[in-house]
């Protein structure tokens, strides 16, 4: 037969399995309050831009005007916008673009917004 346990060693195993176990709790809490670097999709950018509410709207027309700013300072050779082309005539081609390809929505709304300024601005 096997010796028994001592009285003493039952609340040590018990206190150790309760620790382990809200250690386990917490970190799974914690991994799960971590944010994630998710980017937008076409999709979501095509939202905001046909939104009915205002303020979606100019979030993503601001995304889109942003990713062009970025494109820009990055030097981005397929990007040729000339003094006329203005914020909206870019927010628009977008929004085209998007409406026209839902094929894209699946995408980086980024690189859908890259594609989209090139094909309707296209360097000459």
């Amino acid at each position: 037969m096997p010796p028994r346990p001592s009285p003493r060693t039952l609340p040590t195993r018990a206190c150790a399995a309760t620790t382990l176990l809200i250690t386990a709790l917490l970190a799974a809490a914690i991994a799960q309050a971590q944010p994630s670097a998710r980017f937008m999709t076409a999709g979501e950018l095509h939202e905001r831009l046909s939104a009915g509410e205002p303020a979606a709207r100019e979030a993503g027309r601001h995304y889109v005007l942003g990713v062009v700013d970025a494109l820009a300072l990055a030097r981005e050779p397929r990007l040729c916008l000339g003094a006329g082309v203005s914020a909206s005539r870019m927010v628009e081609a977008v929004s085209t673009a998007l409406a026209a390809r839902p094929d894209l929505h699946r995408f980086n709304a980024a690189s859908v917004v890259r594609e989209a300024i090139a094909t309707a601005f296209p360097c000459t």
